[in-house]
């Protein structure tokens, strides 16, 4: 499944990580939309959840998971052995960054429903990128030389 995003020789691929970022983007603002229209009424307070129009929910999906493409691209585009590191420290940034405007609604004196409705059209944008994202890892080979640090050679 790597070498849709990487080649042969390890490189990366940047028009394959931005339509695989488009790809996912459709995937999560399809699924949020869905989320905004049954999420209220599941939780059984359709007057109480504001109205998620698809304005927010472009908000809150698109640049979640463009975000995370990009943060893919940029840990992955030279050998490092860090790579993992660097991909998932701006992953968990951008789910923070994401979640202050439902917490600060919450804590401002809005709704639970509410909250509960705005954290998930936050949370699964993030959970779909991050999630295959990982899948797409390259097969990092080790340099010649280089050990795993292990208990008994430490």
């Amino acid at each position: 499944m790597n070498r849709i995003t990487f080649s042969r020789d390890g490189e990366i691929r940047p028009a394959a990580v931005v339509m695989v970022g488009l790809v996912l983007s459709a995937i999560a603002f399809a699924l949020d939309m869905l989320i905004a229209n049954a999420a209220p009424l599941a939780f059984g307070a359709p007057g109480e959840v504001p109205e998620f129009g698809i304005g927010k929910v472009l908000l809150a999906s698109i640049p979640a998971v463009l975000g995370n493409a990009l943060g893919f691209y940029t840990s992955y585009r030279s050998y490092s052995p860090r790579a993992l590191v660097k991909f998932l420290v701006p992953a968990a940034g951008f789910f923070v960054a994401f979640m202050i405007p439902p917490v600060w609604g919450l804590l401002a004196g809005g709704t639970f429903a509410a909250f509960a409705v705005a954290a998930t059209l936050n949370v699964v944008p993030v959970a779909i990128a991050v999630s295959v994202l990982l899948g797409l890892r390259p097969d990092i080979q080790r340099p010649a030389g280089a050990t795993v640090a292990s208990p008994g050679n430490a």
